[in-house]
C-alpha cells in the first residue's frame, strides 16, 4: 500500500458513536482499556477521542494519579 492509498487520519462519527455507547452502557464509568475492548478500538484511538474530540461530554476521575475513569456527563 502506497501512501497515497493509506486512508486518512482524524475525525470519525463512527468511533464516537462507539465510544459512547460503551459509555451510556457503563455509567459508573470504565478506564480507556475496557472503553477500547468493548468498543473493538485501539485504546490510543479511544485516549486520543477522549481526549480531543470528546473532552466536553466526559468527566475524568483520577484514582492514584495513574488510572482515569471515564463516564458521561449527565
Amino acid at each position: 500500500m502506497s501512501i497515497i492509498d493509506m486512508p486518512k487520519k482524524g475525525f470519525d462519527k463512527n468511533k464516537i458513536k462507539k465510544i459512547r455507547k460503551v459509555l451510556e452502557k457503563n455509567p459508573q464509568g470504565l478506564w480507556v482499556r475496557e472503553i477500547a475492548r468493548k468498543a473493538n478500538l485501539d485504546k490510543s484511538t479511544v485516549s486520543i477521542y477522549l481526549s480531543k474530540y470528546m473532552k466536553d461530554k466526559v468527566d475524568v476521575i483520577s484514582i492514584s494519579g495513574l488510572v482515569k475513569i471515564f463516564k458521561l456527563k449527565r
